[in-house]
């Protein structure tokens, strides 16, 4: 029988990797753009060769932030102008507080038009790649260490997740196709591989898998549901006016509207995971301990457990979706907003639909998870 499991999960694992990377493949396909055939911008990184002149003061009425700017000499590092020494002037203000000094390295946009001469090079921000590089080697060998083989499995269903949301997700998004519908698919697609890895196909992560799916189709259509009743959706975004600007440039019709809730569903399916991972296995070592407990009572056992986990589950989903509005609530307050300005407010109303879209998904993976796990993991007494 293990064996067999091994053989299944194995199965399973390389069904799913393959259509995955058959899907990032057929997104990632180059496909001919209609972008002006004259004028590109290019992001490319630069070092500061030498620091010709300085021009800025402390303001303290922006909390010290420095106004004024910098004439540099950098070296571009990266692209077709590698080599190149370039004079860049450096514009600082509390919105761009990026003062170079020699030997930074910077990341710029090198704008160029094939009809004229030259190109111009503008900075953007510091360069983070060592930052990242350490923040990622340290969250790794703290994984490693505390989870042991699971930490792993752990670290390849996080990588297999990245994988699936930036190199399949945004690129068929952009080639035109709905978004809900992908949204769903990948996160379907996230749970299975994710739960095969941490315990191969059992009874207990099939029962994750079951309830993790039921409660993004439930959160995700209650969003849907909600935001068109209260008139939101991906249009209602700060960022939807750039991407019809983008659908334009790309000569295609992208599904802004659908963006909306696939954010939600995807925000959501971490919690929901856990919840059901938690569940799953809780019934699956009553079912241990006591193989003939009768699936009733496997489901009250599923819910006692999950009760206790829904009030600080769901107070933490809802407190994380408030952190990201938290400047746009101190924002509407310092406008002189009452209660029901702010709650009627569109980009108040779309965080609260996430927040309760999420929390509802989160909640019910109790149920629908304990239903799945009790029904698998009962087994019928026989005589002795």
């Amino acid at each position: 029988m293990k064996k067999n499991r091994i053989w299944l999960s194995a199965l399973v694992l390389a069904v799913c990797l393959g259509a995955l990377g058959a899907g990032i493949i057929l997104a990632n396909r180059a496909e001919p753009k209609e972008n002006n055939p004259y004028y590109s911008i290019e992001y490319e990184l630069v070092r500061v060769t030498q620091v010709l002149y300085e021009n800025y003061t402390v303001d303290p009425e922006t909390e010290n932030a420095l106004r004024g700017s910098q004439s540099l000499n950098v070296t571009v590092l990266t692209g077709r102008f590698k080599g190149d020494v370039v004079p860049v002037t450096n514009y600082l203000g509390p919105m761009h507080e990026k003062l170079a000094k020699k030997g930074t390295v910077l990341t710029v946009t090198v704008t160029s038009d094939s009809r004229e001469a030259g190109y111009q090079i503008s900075i953007v921000n510091y360069d983070f790649t060592w930052l990242l590089a350490a923040m990622l080697a340290i969250f790794v060998a703290a994984v490693v260490i505390v989870g042991r083989g699971k930490g792993v499995m752990s670290l390849i269903g996080l990588a297999v997740t990245i994988a699936a949301v930036v190199f399949f997700l945004v690129p068929m998004w952009l080639k035109g196709y709905p978004a809900i519908p992908l949204t769903l698919a990948v996160c379907v697609l996230v749970a299975v591989i994710s739960f095969t890895l941490l315990g191969g196909v059992t009874r207990k992560t099939v029962s994750a898998m079951l309830g993790t799916a039921l409660c993004v189709l439930t959160a995700g259509a209650f969003a849907l549901v909600c935001g068109r009743i209260a008139g939101v959706s991906g249009m209602t975004m700060k960022e939807a006016e750039w991407l019809l600007d983008e659908s334009r440039t790309l000569g295609r019709m992208l599904n802004v509207r659908g963006l909306f809730v696939s954010g939600i569903l995807i925000s959501s399916l971490g919690a929901v995971m856990d919840v059901a991972m938690s569940i799953a296995s809780a019934i699956e070592e009553l079912r241990a301990v006591d193989p003939y407990l009768p699936r009733e009572r496997l489901f009250r056992s599923g819910m006692n457990i999950g009760r206790d986990m829904i009030g600080t589950m769901t107070n933490t989903l809802i407190l994380a979706f408030a952190g990201t509005s938290l400047n746009l609530m101190i924002i509407m307050f310092a406008a002189g907003m009452q209660p029901y300005q702010l709650f009627n407010n569109d980009d108040t109303i779309m965080e609260i639909i996430r927040a309760i879209a999420g929390s509802l998904g989160l909640v019910l993976a109790v149920p629908l998870t304990a239903a799945a796990a009790s029904a698998l993991a009962a087994k019928r007494r026989t005589k002795s």
